[in-house]
């Protein structure tokens, strides 16, 4: 069940679209001035909001802009819901970014259809977003793969290169302590590199796994 925040001072109109909207399926939370409608869009994280725009303590476009504001919320589809159909009220609040304009006294049946309609393209753009998403991680699934591949591989083949100078007999003679500390400072070196890049791998692993679980891809962990 969707659930619809209906942000309106007038109380009337408050309860008879809250009750039309309740009929048609929704859950309806309400609000009766726009200081209280940011403070439970915050709580209650709703599927849509209509919100009047003519409203004590702060108004249909406050409510907007500081929803706008917040990373949470300022996705959230919002329909103007308002008695005032003058043209220029009506440009500024779709320029503002809102999603639609339904003005009172409104059909029924245009209100509901409005927010079936902008709630449906809510989730195909949502839907949308995490398959670009999942293709981002694949890709970077691949790169790190690749980026694993071919940084280690060398690094085994040097530092196995540089034991089996270590055990020749060649090796003991006079420069031994000079090159054996040259060996040791390349051996290091290399060591630290392999154990990076097995922190990379493991770091880039834990960075997908999380952004799959956000995308409800993998169970959390426990």
């Amino acid at each position: 069940m969707k659930t619809i925040l209906l942000i309106e001072d007038n109380a009337d109109i408050r309860e008879n679209t809250k009750e039309l909207l309740e009929i048609a399926g929704f859950k309806v939370l309400t609000a009766v001035n726009g200081k209280i409608g940011v403070e439970m869009v915050v709580q209650e994280t709703p599927d849509l909001i209509l919100c009047d725009i003519m409203m004590p303590e702060l108004d249909g476009f406050g409510v907007f802009l500081a929803l706008n504001k917040n990373y949470h919320t300022a996705g959230i589809p919002f329909i103007f819901l308002t008695a005032k159909t003058e043209v220029a009220d009506k440009r500024y609040g779709l320029s503002l970014g809102a999603d639609d304009y339904v003005c009172k006294p409104f059909d029924s049946d245009t209100l509901i259809a409005t927010i079936k309609n902008r709630i449906e393209k809510h989730e195909k753009a949502k839907r949308e977003a995490q398959q670009q998403l999942l293709l981002y991680v694949k890709e970077l699934e691949e790169m790190l793969h690749l980026t694993s591949h071919r940084v280690r591989a060398p690094l085994c083949t040097c530092l196995g290169l540089i034991q089996l100078m270590e055990a020749k007999e060649d090796y003991r003679g006079e420069n031994k302590g000079e090159l054996g500390e040259i060996l040791t400072h390349i051996k290091t070196n290399m060591s630290e590199l392999d154990s990076f890049t097995k922190e990379l791998t493991q770091f880039l692993y834990d960075a997908k796994a999380k952004k799959k679980m956000s995308l409800g891809i993998l169970p959390p962990l426990q």
